[in-house]
């Protein structure tokens, strides 16, 4: 719709006014009542169908926004999903400070409740062990969260012994990869990457579903790729005692 100030464009006055009989210059007093607009919009809006982003249609679009805000991977898909299923509804778009605003606070609210139900499904026991792993110390040096995620495929079998000290501590904490059964993939990579970014302090000052919900995430994605690592030292070990072998074997 017009608003104060704003003209039709030359291009869409000469088809409108061809199709009326008109000139386009005959069509420049259009809407100098301001009721004007309102009125022809709401006539079009009943000719073709479409409703106003206002009661009943606003709270349906907020339920689809609830919906899909879990499964939404970027706010910029959200929004591009938001509009589509305002077309597909007939329903005409609301201000882009107002979509984007319905949007961000939707995802928002999609992240808290994966925390939330991460979180349900541990148990007081459970919260005490992740929340230790942020106080507890290694050597004195360095927080037992910080030590666990420091590994990488090794060479020898010091690194080998280095990686299952850390397998063993997480597979003793004993959380089951269904923790993690029902949420969408790409949640689970942002909580494990914000765990691999945070220091101790940034964890410890977080909410507590938040902050519980990465530690869950890191717990149980690193036990799987602390066993990856493990194999993958073990063959590297392996292939360095065949290829030392060989020269002794071939002079056999």
């Amino acid at each position: 719709m017009l608003k104060a100030g704003e003209v039709i464009h030359e291009p869409v006055s000469r088809f409108v006014a061809a199709q009326i009989g008109l000139k386009p210059d005959d069509l420049l007093p259009y809407a100098a009542r301001e009721n004007t607009r309102y009125e022809h919009l709401d006539v079009l809006r009943k000719i073709y169908g479409y409703k106003m982003f206002t009661g009943k249609a606003a709270k349906k679009m907020k339920r689809w926004l609830d919906q899909h805000a879990e499964a939404a991977q970027s706010s910029e898909g959200m929004v591009r999903g938001f509009v589509e299923e305002c077309r597909r509804r007939q329903i005409v778009l609301p201000g882009p400070t107002r979509i984007e605003r319905h949007c961000a606070d939707a995802l928002v609210d999609a992240e808290r409740r994966v925390d939330a139900r991460i979180v349900a499904r541990l148990g007081s026991k459970i919260r005490a062990r992740l929340d230790a792993l942020l106080t507890e110390e290694v050597d004195g040096r360095v927080s037992r969260f910080i030590w666990l995620r420091q590994f990488e495929v090794g060479k020898n079998s010091a690194d080998i012994n280095r990686q299952l000290d850390r397998l063993e501590f997480l597979q003793r904490i004993a959380l089951s990869p269904a923790i993690l059964g029902d949420v969408p993939a790409h949640r689970v990579a942002q909580l494990r990457r914000q765990g691999e970014r945070y220091f101790t302090d940034g964890l410890r000052d977080i909410t507590s579903d938040r902050r519980l919900a990465i530690l869950t995430t890191c717990v149980v994605e690193w036990s799987a790729a602390i066993a990856d690592t493990v194999i993958e030292t073990h063959d590297r070990i392996v292939g360095s005692i065949w290829r030392g072998s060989r020269p002794w074997v071939q002079h056999c």
